[in-house]
């Protein structure tokens, strides 16, 4: 790449990413790239940056957890001229690091972008917002905003987890109205996730088998969170399979209208904002990121 545009957000995770960047930089300049550094300061500032390098920027690495990617992907996605992404894990979780095969450790990750493996991925839309890895209302949003930061910390990806058996204790249902290609559905549900991507607080869970170029959302309905949806939600970590059961629908589609009575807070990539009603599409190939060897 002629020129690279690195942008760092040093508050995230435990710090080890940027515990890295010297070393990261000297392997990059070593290799015959141009690299400027960006270290943000404030939410917001990721997205300024992506606006004023996109026009002479041929890489735009992003270093961060989740928040940090989509604040990227949200400002780079809009663009005409998009250049090639790729990501330094940095967060608690990662979640579209892992799905796109990078290494969790971030000198190895940097040698992976350095290989220069090329993948067009896709990237969903729901009219306001984009997203990379899922779009969700419902449980996933309850359990995401309700974790302990003390949780977090101390068991790291587990806590989503644990989260989620608390609430399913006691859900919030709502009435939902679903359209897809092919699928109609109206009626009970307490969770709603439309992915692109295969994992979720850092587990290979709901969409297992989930691909990030077939133009197509994986999409997951639990109609009431009971034990048996719970428990099929987490095995699936372990089995692989897609998670199923009489309370559950599953189908691939490439667009989807959603309306919740009442209306439901939009978790899109981890980021709340916005409520139902909302229409989701997919962009095929829209971005064209650096993936892992796996």
């Amino acid at each position: 790449m002629k020129h690279t545009v690195l942008i760092v957000n040093p508050n995230a995770g435990d710090g080890s990413l940027l515990s890295a960047i010297d070393e990261i930089l000297t392997r990059f300049r070593r290799a015959g790239m141009s690299v400027s550094l960006h270290q943000t300061t404030h939410p917001g500032e990721g997205a300024q940056i992506v606006q004023a390098v996109a026009e002479y920027a041929d890489l735009i690495i992003v270093g961060g957890g989740d928040g940090t990617v989509a604040e990227t992907v949200n400002a780079l996605a809009p663009l005409p001229r998009r250049p090639h992404m790729a990501i330094l894990p940095g967060g608690t979780c990662n979640d579209f690091s892992r799905t796109l095969g990078i290494s969790q450790d971030p000198v190895e990750a940097a040698e992976q972008i350095l290989s220069g493996r090329q993948r067009l991925v896709d990237v969903g839309f729901d009219g306001r917002r984009y997203f990379l890895n899922f779009w969700g209302v419902g449980l996933i949003t309850e359990v995401s905003s309700d974790i302990d930061p003390n949780e977090k910390e101390r068991f790291g990806r587990l806590a989503y987890y644990f989260n989620a058996l608390k609430h399913a204790v006691d859900p919030t249902p709502f009435t939902l109205h679903l359209e897809g290609d092919d699928v109609f559905y109206h009626g009970p549900a307490q969770l709603l996730i439309a992915g692109n991507g295969a994992y979720l607080g850092g587990y290979r869970t709901f969409f297992p088998t989930s691909c990030v170029d077939d133009g197509l959302m994986d999409v997951f309905l639990v109609k009431e969170a009971s034990f048996d949806s719970l428990w099929s939600w987490i095995r699936s970590h372990w089995t692989g399979n897609t998670p199923e059961g009489e309370d559950i629908l599953y189908f691939r589609t490439g667009r989807l209208h959603v309306q919740t009575t009442p209306s439901q807070l939009i978790d899109c990539d981890g980021e709340k904002g916005g409520t139902t009603p909302a229409t989701l599409s997919v962009l095929p190939g829209h971005l064209t990121m650096l993936a892992g060897d796996r």
